[in-house]
């Protein structure tokens, strides 16, 4: 007569197999926390950005479009006050904004939000200027 796993149980031997249905359960319940967890972990990091001087100046280009945003996030363009919205509309109607090739230099304000900067530089790439800068004053020694 053949004798059956379960039969042994029966009869009080020790049965040497690991359950792995629980050990699968504890792995993947840890695997979400550490998904959860991860991002969170990059962002609460502490970081200094690098300052420095420039050995060498960058090229002048004769033909810029030179865009200034003060502390308020008001837009001087052309001697002319724009908010970000007016802006995205003038943009592509105006006739002297028409040379996309020329590049395009933001000067802000040091208050100005680091998303607000982001937003102006998407805003004139998508417009179709290639080259968008930032203009910083030279760290003296």
């Amino acid at each position: 007569m053949r004798k059956f796993r379960h039969s042994r149980r029966l009869q009080g031997d020790l049965l040497s197999e690991i359950n792995v249905t629980p050990f699968v359960d504890v792995l993947l319940i840890l695997l979400v926390a550490f998904l959860i967890s991860a991002p969170l972990l990059t962002h609460s990091l502490p970081i200094r950005l690098p300052s420095g001087k420039l050995n060498q100046r960058s090229p002048e280009f004769e033909n810029v479009l030179r865009v200034s945003i003060d502390g308020k996030k008001n837009i001087i363009l052309d001697e002319e006050v724009f908010s970000l919205e007016s802006l995205k509309l003038q943009l592509p109607l105006r006739a002297e904004w028409k040379n996309r090739d020329r590049p395009v230099y933001l000067q802000m304000d040091e208050r100005v939000p680091y998303g607000f900067l982001i937003e102006m530089m998407i805003l004139f790439k998508n417009a179709g200027f290639p080259r968008v800068g930032l203009v910083f004053r030279n760290q003296e020694d």
